[in-house]
């Protein structure tokens, strides 16, 4: 018997996991489906550029590289992959750890 792929829509672990954390750290942030949202009309051949958000001065840009699924830490501003890390070490998410998409840089 073969294995049965789960849609995103059938996935309860993400909204499960994700409904455990403080509201308050997830105020401004945008979802995949926002995110789809905007980028519905916008033309194909655009490129993706990651802005940081200006507030020490300088606004730093850097082409996006990669997206890839991983858990977010908002009280700290940090994250860590899905699966093993380069040490071989499993996250085991807590009640403030975000389930997300992560867009990272080529800088």
């Amino acid at each position: 018997m073969g294995c049965m792929a789960v849609s995103a829509d059938d996935n309860t672990y993400v909204r499960d996991q994700n409904a455990r954390v403080d509201p308050i750290f997830t105020l401004g942030m945008m979802t995949v489906a926002g995110l789809r949202d905007i980028l519905a009309d916008l033309p194909d051949d655009a490129v993706v550029v990651v802005a940081r958000d200006g507030a020490g001065g300088g606004e730093d840009c850097s082409p996006l590289a990669d997206v890839e699924e991983g858990w977010f830490f908002p009280a700290a501003g940090d994250s860590a992959p899905l699966g093993r890390d380069a040490d071989g070490n499993v996250h085991e998410p807590g009640p403030g750890d975000l389930y997300a998409v992560l867009l990272r840089p080529t800088g």
